[in-house]
């Protein structure tokens, strides 16, 4: 399992933050900012990631940046959420960087199967590695920051311990990279949104889904799904980004606000309640009765391993048309993970 560092809670850190930084000019014209994500209010991306965020950011800036939290899809769904900060519609988004496919190729090598062991540490990484690429593949917004999810395996209506077990099924992607990994074992891979999946699972229309933990119970899913595979299969990675223009139009005070919530530290710091929520998912499942939560052997994780190196290489191949050297950017991520002791 991951490693779960004893961080201080976010509120306590945009606290000692704040104190650090100073309140921004008070002479400052307020301004209103819209941030949007794509989970519900019960979900802790919500209450214990994104709320707390903006609050520090309010109160750095002594109460002259004002943040609206928009949840659930209210702005738009969850795919097009780069679009809603490019264009204004959002001034901040939560964006899945894996979410459309073929888009953004070289931040899809983040989410490569096996990759992070380490959440906290892991998304320091990805955003310390990612920034000059950010520069050139995501130019016409402001990449904030950047943190990974709390991970997810598989969840079934059987026993799932080999790759080739995946064979003729129907089963719920979370990514691209996940997909190619189904593809590749015979199975059928569907993409599709969180609450989406949990409903084509209550009629029967996947067979399995690639899920968190807890989310998966938090939608109902785990009614139809009883077997879950007890492995780190992947981790979704997750950008928070923010409209050129909304920024530019702070005061100079202001932007050193947000400049202060937009580095290494806050990827660090963001994800830990969302994992930890993840984590009480799974002690609970364990304790359900009629579920039966597995492990398999180390012989078995090979098989998953190489075939996630199959998944690599295509990805590799795949760049060079965008005249990408594949080989070299994966093992830059690599590297920043391993600096970091988040390597899987």
């Amino acid at each position: 399992m991951r490693k779960n560092h004893a961080l201080k809670p976010l509120v306590a850190a945009a606290m000692a933050a704040a104190v650090l930084a100073g309140p921004a000019h008070a002479a400052d014209k307020k301004v209103s900012l819209r941030l949007s994500h794509n989970l519900p209010t019960t979900n802790p991306l919500h209450y214990g990631v994104l709320v707390p965020w903006a609050q520090s950011i309010e109160k750095d800036s002594g109460g002259s940046i004002a943040i609206q939290v928009f949840p659930a899809q209210q702005l738009g769904p969850a795919k097009d959420h780069y679009n809603l900060a490019r264009d204004g519609i959002a001034d901040l988004a939560f964006y899945l960087v894996g979410i459309e496919p073929g888009r953004f190729p070289i931040v899809t090598a983040a989410e490569m199967p096996f990759l992070v062991s380490d959440t906290a540490k892991g998304s320091r990484a990805l955003y310390e590695w990612y920034q000059p690429y950010a520069k050139k593949e995501m130019a016409d917004v402001k990449v904030c920051t950047m943190f990974y999810d709390g991970g997810g395996t598989i969840h079934s209506k059987k026993r799932i311990e080999s790759p080739t077990d995946l064979a003729g099924l129907k089963i719920r992607s979370p990514n691209v990279m996940a997909a190619n990994f189904y593809r590749l074992s015979g199975a059928s891979p569907v993409q599709l949104s969180a609450s989406d999946a949990a409903e084509a699972v209550e009629r029967g229309v996947v067979d399995a889904i690639s899920f968190p933990w807890n989310l998966l119970q938090a939608l109902g899913a785990d009614r139809a799904l009883t077997y879950h595979l007890d492995m780190n299969f992947y981790s979704l990675g997750t950008a928070i980004l923010m409209n050129k223009s909304s920024y530019g139009k702070l005061s100079a005070d202001q932007k050193k606000v947000i400049d202060n919530h937009c580095n290494a530290d806050w990827a660090e710091r963001l994800p830990m309640p969302w994992y930890n929520w993840e984590q009480e998912g799974r002690a609970a499942l364990l304790k359900k009765p009629g579920h039966t939560v597995y492990t398999i052997s180390d012989a078995k994780v090979g098989e998953w391993k190489a075939m996630a190196a199959k998944v690599r290489g295509e990805w590799e191949n795949s760049v060079k048309k965008n005249r990408v050297d594949g080989a070299k950017v994966f093992g830059e991520l690599q590297d920043t993970l391993k600096k970091y002791n988040a390597a899987y």
